[in-house]
């Protein structure tokens, strides 16, 4: 069976981008458009966008496979929504699960981890929870309702929230917390010592000083630098011509070392010069000079200074490493979420785990002197 499901990148105008789904005719599958172009409107990145839109791809395309359509997923054609997301649960682990025909012997490699598969699945999930919201579908049949813990809660909250409940979706698979990676200040030096340009040394100074986010940074206007202050000021904007975009509207502003500022002093004296651009990292030779830098241009950066210094290192690596030297120094989770813009405090307590080891660490150093 031929399967032609697409992911179809669609640009609007002022550089806006949205996705749409193509099935195997080649037509636009609208309940999709309309969901993707939902999530567009609530301002989600473009990035989480696509990826939200191949997560469906490869819902629907599970479904080709199993021919059924997706609207027919609470219809008399099937026993129950939970074996159709079982079954593709299994397909996601395994792509020939569903051939009858191979046998397997001994242990099979998943081909996803747990944590992919529940994001995959937890997107398909929300695709029908916004359908169901204009009762086109009734909610699907893979949920657990349970009351909230009233625990620690006194008899004015039991009488006033007795009717409150939570949803859980039963088809999640238990998952390890991923490891955070991250680079010390050790590393960090490495970096910037083997970086050509200045234009580069800032940016990863920008990043690891400031735990800012590679759109956030990629984003940053000449007016966005305090010199004269040493601040830096994170401004969301729209439509950039690089993407770039600063992720849930976070705005705020960041103090740096004095040594950023005399980096981007130098920068602009000496590469910049006298081009015709707002943003501050832009291309500095070829055909696409002047123009404003973008991801793919960064991540060509990490992976050359990758094998100089024998680690894989990438943009991100700088902002947890930021928040990890951060917690090393005791400062507190909510003062490091304010730093970071992180929308919810439990974002920020994945990185003490770390703090808990480099104490533990120097523990033991000071018991071998």
């Amino acid at each position: 069976m031929v399967i032609n499901i697409k992911v179809q990148k669609v640009k609007l105008n002022k550089n806006r981008i949205r996705y749409i789904l193509l099935d195997s005719n080649y037509n636009v599958v609208e309940d999709v458009k309309r969901y993707l172009k939902y999530l567009d409107n609530k301002d989600m990145s473009p990035n989480t966008i696509k990826n939200y839109a191949h997560h469906l791809k490869q819902y629907f395309e599970y479904l080709e496979l199993i021919n059924l359509k997706y609207n027919e997923i609470n219809s008399s054609k099937i026993k129950s929504a939970i074996d159709v997301f079982s079954d593709f649960i299994g397909w996601l682990k395994i792509p020939h699960y569903l051939n009858d025909k191979i046998n397997n012997i001994g242990e099979v490699e998943p081909l996803r981890k747990p944590q992919t598969i529940n994001i995959i699945v937890g997107t398909v999930l929300s695709f029908y929870d916004y359908l169901a919201r204009d009762n086109e579908f009734d909610e699907l049949n893979v949920y657990k309702h349970q009351r909230k813990n009233s625990q620690f809660k006194g008899f004015l909250y039991e009488l006033v929230n007795k009717k409150e409940k939570i949803r859980t979706n039963i088809l999640k698979l238990k998952t390890v917390e991923p490891e955070i990676k991250f680079i010390n200040r050790e590393e960090f030096e490495k970096l910037k010592s083997n970086c050509n340009l200045i234009r580069d040394k800032l940016l990863i100074s920008i990043m690891f000083e400031g735990g800012l986010r590679l759109g956030e940074v990629l984003g940053l206007h000449l007016k966005d630098i305090d010199i004269w202050d040493n601040k830096i000021k994170i401004v969301p904007r729209e439509n950039l011509e690089n993407n770039a975009r600063v992720k849930n509207n976070a705005k705020g502003h960041i103090f740096f070392p004095p040594y950023v500022m005399n980096l981007f002093s130098n920068y602009i004296v000496e590469e910049f010069e006298q081009a015709d651009s707002n943003f501050v990292f832009i291309n500095l030779y070829g055909k696409n000079k002047g123009a404003a830098l973008k991801p793919g241009t960064v991540q060509k950066l990490f992976d050359r200074l990758s094998e100089k210094i024998g680690k894989k290192v990438t943009a991100h690596m700088c902002r947890h490493g930021h928040a990890t030297e951060l917690l090393e120094q005791d400062f507190k989770a909510i003062d490091i979420k304010e730093e970071l813009r992180h929308a919810q405090i439990q974002t920020t307590f994945r990185y003490t785990h770390f703090t808990d080891k480099y104490k533990k660490e120097l523990f033991n150093k000071m018991n071998k002197e």
